[in-house]
């Protein structure tokens, strides 16, 4: 009977884990949320910004040509700890400054990714909170 439960543990988790989204375009705008690392904390993955308590952190990535940069929505606060309860997410918008008219949409859950194709600084700035701003650094 042990073994049963286990394995029906074992199959909800897998179930389970199978779930989200995944993609991958030159710009793109999903909900999801972070990747776990085996401690149960948030892992930042590399080429990765989060929006987090109103800011971009980093505030600066240093990236190569060709590198896709995504930013996570990660400024949630409240719930009961397993998504739900009364869970407050703040709004954000992410605007590029490099007159390219490329912005993400206005969300409180999910990513956007952006394809950095040539060398420059690519200064950007939450459309929404005044002084929430970030860049990208292509060498």
């Amino acid at each position: 009977m042990r073994q049963l439960r286990l394995l029906a543990c074992f199959g909800l988790a897998a179930a389970l884990g199978a779930c989200g989204g995944g993609g991958g375009s030159s710009l793109s705008t999903s909900p999801g949320g972070g990747n776990q690392n085996p401690g149960g904390g948030t892992q930042q993955p590399a080429n990765s910004v989060t929006l987090v308590n109103q800011s971009f952190s980093p505030s600066t990535i240093s990236v190569a040509v060709g590198t896709t940069v995504d930013w996570k929505w990660n400024d949630c606060s409240g719930g009961d700890g397993y998504g739900g309860g009364n869970m407050t997410c703040v709004t954000h918008q992410i605007a590029f400054d490099d007159g390219s008219g490329i912005k993400s949409d206005s969300q409180s859950q999910g990513s956007f990714s952006r394809v950095f194709g040539t060398k420059g600084t690519f200064k950007y700035h939450c459309t929404i909170h005044a002084g929430m701003t970030g860049e990208v650094v292509v060498q």
